[in-house]
C-alpha cells in the first residue's frame, strides 16, 4: 500500500508540475490564479472521488496533493526568473526587514523541529506551516497585468458564490445521510460537520466545499471583505457586489462559526478604519442631505447583515458565549496554555501539539492539546517563535496599510484592503481554532499578504509600462 501511495503521489506531482510549468513559463500569474481558484474545491473533489470514482484511497489522496506540486513548480520558476533577472541586470539582491523576519521564523521552526523527540511528526507539522507560506513569496514575485488581476478578482467572487450557495443548500436540505453519502466523514468515521442545537432543534453546520464549517465561515468573511472593499474602490458593479455580499453573509451565518463572526466584526471595522480619512473629509464637505443618505444607507446595510446572521442564530450563539465566557471550552483551553507557557516558554516541541489533521500527527499523539493556531505556534516553537511570527505579520501589514493610502488602481486597492482587513480578522480566529492547518484558506491569505505587500511596486510597474507605450 505504501509503495502504491508513493508511486501515485510522484505521478500526480509530475503531471501537476509539468502542466504548471507549461502554463507558467509564459503566463505565471494565470498558473497562480488557477491555484487560488481551484484550491477551495480540493476537499470536495477528494470526497467525491472517494465515494463515486471507484479509485483507491491512496490514489485519491495522491490526486488531492496536486496543490503541493503546483506551489513547488511555481516557486522554482519564480526563483529561476529572479536569479536570471539579477544576472542580467548585474545587481545584488536587496532584502528587506520583513525578509529577515521570515528567515527568523524559519530558523526558529527548524531548530525546534530538529530538537523534537518526535522527528517525523515535527517535520510534518513544520511543513504544514512552510508549504502555504510559499504562496506569500509567489504573491510578491509574480506580477500580474491589470487585466489578469481583474479577472482573478471576478472569478474569485464567482468561486465564492458557488461555495456560498452550496453551503446554503446544505444548511437547508442535507441530512446526516446526505453528508455520509457524499463522503463528509473524518478518518475516525465522524462527520466533518458538527451538529449544533438551536431552539431545541438539531442543526448540521455546512462545510460546503472546504474542510469544515469554521473554515467556511472564515472564507466567507474574506470574500465579504473583498466585496465591501471593491464597492468602495469602484462603483460600477454595485448590484452584483451587494448581492454577492449578501450570499457570503448568509453562508457565514449558516456556518455558525463564532470565530468567523468575530473575524467579520474585526474585518469590517478595519475596512471602516481604512476609509476613515476619506470618510471624514467627505463628511466635512458633504451636504446635510448627502450625509443623511449615507447614514440611512449604512444603517440599512448593517440591518440587513444583522437580520441575515440572526436568521441562522449565530448572533444568539455569540451572545450566549460572551455571557458564559469563563466556562467556555476554548477560553479554558487558551488559559491553560497561557499558564503553561508562563512556566515553560519553550513549549512542548514541534509536532507534539494536537489537534492536527495529518494522520502521522494523529498517530504520534500530541503532548498538549490547544485549539488556536496562535497558541499552537507558541507551544511548538516557543514564545520566541510566536514573537517572530507576530513581528513578521506586523511588518507586512504595516507595509500594506501604507500601500493602501498610496494606491490609485481599484484592483490593487481591493487586494491591499482585503489583505489588511482579512488578515486582522483571521488572526482573531486563529486565537481559538486551528485554521492555519486549512490549506485552501491559507493559500488565499498568504497570496493576499504577498500581493498586498508588493502592490505599490506592481502599480509603479504598470505606470512605467503605460508611459513606455505612450507616444513621446
Amino acid at each position: 500500500m505504501s509503495v502504491e501511495f508513493g508511486v501515485s503521489t510522484l505521478i500526480v506531482a509530475a503531471i501537476a508540475a509539468a502542466l504548471t510549468l507549461l502554463l507558467g513559463w509564459k503566463r505565471p500569474f494565470l498558473a497562480l490564479s488557477a491555484l487560488i481558484l481551484l484550491i477551495p474545491f480540493r476537499d470536495f473533489s477528494t470526497r467525491w472521488m472517494n465515494v463515486h470514482s471507484g479509485l483507491s484511497v491512496p490514489l485519491v489522496t495522491a490526486v488531492g496533493r496536486w496543490w503541493f506540486a503546483v506551489i513547488a513548480a511555481l516557486l522554482a520558476l519564480a526563483v529561476v526568473r529572479w536569479i536570471v533577472g539579477l544576472w542580467r541586470e548585474r545587481r545584488r539582491p536587496q532584502l528587506k526587514s520583513v525578509d529577515a523576519l521570515v528567515a527568523l521564523v524559519l530558523l526558529v521552526g527548524t531548530i525546534h523541529t530538529l530538537a523534537s523527540p518526535q522527528f517525523n511528526a515535527a517535520v510534518t507539522s513544520f511543513r504544514g506551516y512552510v508549504q502555504p507560506l510559499a504562496v506569500y513569496f509567489l504573491g510578491r514575485a509574480i506580477r500580474p497585468d491589470r487585466r489578469e488581476l481583474r479577472w482573478l478578482l471576478v472569478l474569485w467572487l464567482v468561486a465564492g458564490l458557488i461555495m456560498g450557495v452550496f453551503a446554503l443548500r446544505q444548511a437547508t436540505t442535507w441530512t446526516d445521510a446526505d453528508y455520509r453519502a457524499e463522503g463528509y466523514i473524518r478518518q475516525d468515521g465522524d462527520l466533518v460537520v458538527p451538529p449544533a442545537y438551536l431552539a431545541g432543534q438539531r442543526y448540521l453546520r455546512p462545510a460546503s466545499t472546504v474542510s469544515g464549517p469554521n473554515e467556511l465561515g472564515l472564507d466567507m468573511v474574506i470574500l465579504l471583505i473583498m466585496a465591501a472593499v471593491w464597492l468602495s474602490a469602484e462603483r460600477k458593479s454595485v448590484l452584483p457586489l451587494a448581492a454577492s455580499a449578501l450570499v457570503f453573509t448568509g453562508a457565514m451565518g449558516a456556518s455558525l462559526s463564532r470565530s468567523g463572526f468575530l473575524s467579520l466584526v474585526v474585518g469590517l471595522a478595519t475596512v471602516v478604519v481604512l476609509h476613515w480619512r476619506r470618510l471624514r473629509s467627505w463628511i466635512a464637505s458633504a451636504t446635510s442631505r448627502a450625509r443623511l443618505g449615507m447614514l440611512l444607507g449604512g444603517g440599512a446595510g448593517i440591518a440587513v447583515v444583522i437580520l441575515v446572521l440572526g436568521r441562522f442564530g449565530i448572533i444568539g450563539m455569540v451572545t450566549d458565549t460572551i455571557v458564559s465566557l469563563t466556562g467556555e471550552y476554548h477560553f479554558l483551553d487558551s488559559m491553560d496554555t497561557i499558564r503553561y507557557l508562563a512556566r515553560q516558554p519553550w513549549g512542548v516541541g514541534m509536532g507534539l501539539v494536537e489537534p492536527k489533521g495529518a494522520l502521522l500527527l494523529i498517530e504520534a499523539g500530541g503532548g498538549s492539546h490547544v485549539e488556536g493556531s496562535i497558541f499552537q505556534i507558541a507551544m511548538e516553537m516557543g514564545v520566541w517563535g510566536l514573537a517572530a511570527w507576530l513581528a513578521f505579520w506586523a511588518a507586512a501589514l504595516a507595509r500594506i496599510y501604507r500601500n493602501w493610502h498610496r494606491l490609485q488602481t481599484p484592483e490593487l486597492r481591493v487586494v491591499a484592503g482585503t489583505a489588511f482587513a482579512g488578515w486582522l480578522g483571521s488572526l482573531i480566529a486563529f486565537l481559538f481554532l486551528p485554521l492555519m492547518q486549512s490549506i485552501s484558506l491559507m493559500v488565499w491569505l498568504w497570496f493576499l499578504l504577498g500581493a498586498g505587500y508588493q502592490s505599490d511596486q506592481f502599480e509603479a510597474a504598470w505606470h512605467g509600462a503605460e508611459a513606455a507605450r505612450s507616444p513621446s
